[in-house]
């Protein structure tokens, strides 16, 4: 199976503030869960790598297993 990557936008880390894009949101990404993906208390759809780009220009990834 193909893997789908979606790029979220961090602007904050503390508060945490996020952009995730149209794609996203087509995959189940929502300003409800993106927190928690990104703390990887959740995972993504299967199929669905989330990348996050921070604030710094550093990207974190979050898969399902």
């Amino acid at each position: 199976m193909k893997e789908v990557e979606v790029t979220v936008f961090v602007y904050s880390i503390h508060p945490f503030d996020a952009h995730i894009s149209a794609e996203g949101a087509e995959y189940g990404i929502t300003p409800q869960n993106i927190n928690k993906i990104f703390r990887e208390e959740e995972k993504p759809a299967k199929g669905v790598v989330v990348k996050f780009k921070l604030p710094d220009g550093t990207k974190k990834y979050v898969r399902a297993d």
